[in-house]
């Protein structure tokens, strides 16, 4: 809904929602001035007036009219409805939904039994007793208080909160507001002697203790300072480390190396580590899985785990047999081609060699590059470099007619030329290569 600062402008709306689910049906210039008050609070706007009746503590708020003039919001009883309202302009006034306020079931038939959260944390229930204080959100503060149909619905808050909550008081009359899930803070561990019982009127308060186990601080005595997960993977333990933020998710571990487990076999992204939280001071869920590192803070009784190999990954990222055989081949021919064309040169070299010294006319020798400069074409006088065609099959064959002109030696002038493009760039044989082989790599240039 978007915010008024009028009643005229906001008259065409006739309902609004509390972030907390409590639904309001909207009265436009309407008001049950001074009937059901319970008390006021300033308010910005119309929403901000609802908002806070729906979070009201200590008694339910039913209603509420807010002055759009004096910007002042007055709280109203649950039992408050549009009927008998007024006429009062610049007022709206807001009634919540009779529905969701109607007591839920009373009924407790495991008194002093156990009873267990979705993620497994167990507790006792305790019927018509409820624990005064100790409140994870006190009533000045009630955002992170929620709304529980049943005492299952409490419970799953309690052992998915952080920080670490040790029970809960639940209402089922709602008589406390509409807010009727209480969880309780880690001073609650002396639950027993906090408990008391819900009085006259209790409507069925009851409240539960969460049965704690604390797992062991094992990361002093891993070997080596690392620890092998279930699927070989291995994790290096930093200990009294924790990496706030970047959590994938978090889970409840009994153990180091149930924390480990977890980050090495989740598969819904990339694990690169997890917080282990021994003491569970953070709440139940006290292993956080991460997909970045993170910045380190000392923290006592936690250990980070880092990740050191990825098994998940590593066979994710394996190419099909048939690219791997492709490869094992291609492998084998590289070689194989490079030895044919090294073989290849040195023939042409060798045949080259033969026809200069029948040539007529003699090619000037340098005097200062070694017969292996000159079969490899490395000569002094750049000029000189060696340039190669197509090689000539019948090297012995010294009466044979040349098919092609190799280097500047001089022929019969009855002899065919066929001489390389003068625009193409003469290809030399590289210095480094012996035995077809170029810098160990076991291929030659071509």
């Amino acid at each position: 809904m978007k915010t008024q600062t009028s009643s005229a402008s906001f008259c065409a709306e006739t309902s609004y929602t509390a972030p907390k689910g409590l639904q309001f049906s909207l009265y436009c210039d309407q008001d049950r001035t001074s009937v059901g008050d319970i008390d006021n609070a300033g308010a910005d706007t119309v929403e901000d007036c609802l908002k806070q009746c729906s979070l009201h503590a200590g008694k339910a708020c039913g209603a509420a009219a807010f002055d759009s003039t004096a910007r002042k919001c007055y709280f109203k009883k649950s039992t408050i409805t549009e009927v008998g309202a007024v006429t009062r302009e610049g007022w709206i006034l807001g009634v919540a939904n009779r529905t969701q306020y109607q007591s839920l079931s009373t009924e407790c038939s495991n008194n002093g039994g156990s009873q267990s959260a979705q993620n497994g944390l167990n507790f006792t229930v305790h019927c018509n007793q409820t624990v005064n204080g100790f409140d994870v959100c006190p009533d000045d503060s009630p955002e992170c208080r929620v709304h529980a149909e049943s005492l299952d619905k409490c419970l799953d808050v309690c052992s998915t909160l952080h920080p670490l909550c040790t029970g809960v008081a639940w209402d089922p009359s709602l008589q406390f507001g509409y807010l009727n899930c209480y969880p309780k803070n880690a001073t609650a561990r002396v639950f027993d002697n906090a408990r008391v019982a819900a009085g006259g009127g209790g409507g069925g308060l009851r409240c539960a203790k969460a049965l704690l186990d604390v797992p062991t601080d094992d990361c002093a005595t891993a070997v080596g300072g690392t620890v092998e997960a279930s699927n070989t993977d291995s994790f290096k333990l930093l200990c009294g480390e924790d990496r706030p933020g970047h959590n994938l998710t978090t889970q409840h571990a009994s153990s180091l190396r149930d924390c480990v487990d977890t980050c090495a076999t989740y598969t819904q992204a990339n694990c690169v580590g997890a917080v282990f939280d021994t003491n569970m001071i953070n709440g139940y869920e006290n292993c956080y899985l991460k997909s970045l590192v993170g910045l380190t803070t000392s923290q006592s009784g936690f250990t980070f785990a880092l990740r050191q190999t990825n098994s998940i990954n590593s066979n994710n990222s394996k190419p099909p047999s048939s690219d791997k055989s492709s490869s094992s081949k291609a492998w084998i021919a590289s070689p194989v081609i490079s030895a044919i064309v090294a073989l290849s040169l040195i023939l042409a070299a060798i045949w080259w060699f033969r026809k200069r010294k029948v040539s007529k006319k003699e090619v000037e020798n340098t005097g200062n590059s070694s017969t292996q400069n000159r079969w490899l074409g490395h000569e002094t006088n750049s000029a000189n470099a060696l340039k190669y065609g197509p090689v000539r099959s019948e090297l012995d064959d010294a009466n044979a007619a040349m098919k092609y002109e190799v280097g500047s030696g001089v022929h019969d002038a009855n002899t065919p030329k066929y001489e390389l493009d003068p625009e193409n760039r003469p290809i030399e044989m590289d210095s480094t290569m012996k035995n077809g082989v170029v810098d160990g790599r076991g291929m030659g240039r071509v």
